[in-house]
């Protein structure tokens, strides 16, 4: 059979995209495109060398692949925590079986030659293009299943955590409950929201926000638009229906990142909205924020 190293390349290149993107939601570390690219790019060069210089046994050996594997999480996931790093690498390991699996189902589903070598992905299939559009929706379909059966075995109990909000360079900490009773997203891009007392996130918020967020129904409160031009991009507004109140609406800002600490684990997220509400969430003072399973869920 021939083998045309460019088209063995590119389809590797993103079948390890892949790989690194199912990685990223079972580990709940969040990684650039950009590093997942590099990331993607080194994996699918490893197997080119491998092919252009058979000579050199190591690239064949486990201590090889291992170390290749510990370089590709390095470059697409850099963690400052060594158990963070460690879920990192062992979800990739995961992933890496899950798309296995994956192509071996197709090979004896559609019994064709589809198959996974020496950690690389090959194929006999005519259609190259059929084959990767199968391989990675069955992938991310069995990760899909694997999550959904995840999340519920954590969504058993309601947790309080600690919640690390970041803006502008400032970091503020809130003690945070998971409701599982919240399902709150962004209408227009799909991303999770969770809610927040104005006043434990006071001091993130430039002077003239706060005021804005404290009066946001009255126009005339609204802050103009010379002086907060950067914010006016920030600003997001939540529609929501609650018992008592349909067709609410809450006001809200996209912070720079999100980072939920649970059972030692660290949950990053930049793709969150951070709605404000200006009055106590728990009588107890328990909590001052609610985030959604999915901030701490893979």
């Amino acid at each position: 059979m021939s083998v045309y190293i460019d088209i063995l390349f590119l389809q590797n290149i993103i079948v390890n995209y892949g790989i690194l993107l199912v990685t990223q939601k079972l580990s709940g570390r969040y990684s650039t495109a950009l590093r997942k690219l590099i990331s993607a790019t080194v994996g699918a060069a490893y197997l080119v060398v491998m092919l252009l210089c058979p000579r050199i046994g190591t690239l064949y050996t486990i201590g090889g692949k291992i170390m290749l594997s510990i370089l590709m999480v390095s470059i697409a996931f850099p963690c400052q925590r060594l158990k963070n790093w460690f879920k990192a690498l062992l979800s990739f390991y995961i992933s890496s079986f899950i798309f296995a699996g994956a192509g071996f189902a197709l090979m004896s589903f559609l019994n064709q030659g589809i198959y996974f070598k020496n950690g690389e992905f090959y194929t006999q299939m005519k259609s190259d293009g059929m084959l990767l559009i199968l391989t990675l929706a069955t992938g991310f379909l069995m990760v899909r299943a694997f999550t959904d059966i995840f999340r519920k075995r954590i969504e058993k109990d309601s947790y309080i955590v600690k919640t690390y909000i970041s803006l502008d360079g400032k970091t503020v900490c809130v003690d945070a409950l998971i409701d599982t009773g919240n399902s709150l997203t962004d209408p227009v891009s799909q991303w999770p929201v969770m809610i927040a007392e104005l006043e434990s996130i006071r001091e993130l918020l430039p002077d003239g926000m706060v005021k804005w967020f404290e009066n946001w129904t009255q126009m005339s409160a609204a802050p103009s638009y010379d002086e907060n031009a950067e914010w006016i991009k920030r600003i997001r507004l939540i529609p929501f229906n609650s018992i008592g109140t349909q067709n609410g609406m809450l006001p809200g800002f996209k912070p720079d990142g999100v980072c939920v600490e649970k059972e030692e684990l660290c949950f990053e997220r930049t793709q969150v909205v951070v709605c404000i509400s200006r009055s106590r969430l728990s009588s107890a003072e328990q909590y001052r924020a609610i985030i959604s399973p999915e901030m701490v869920t893979a």
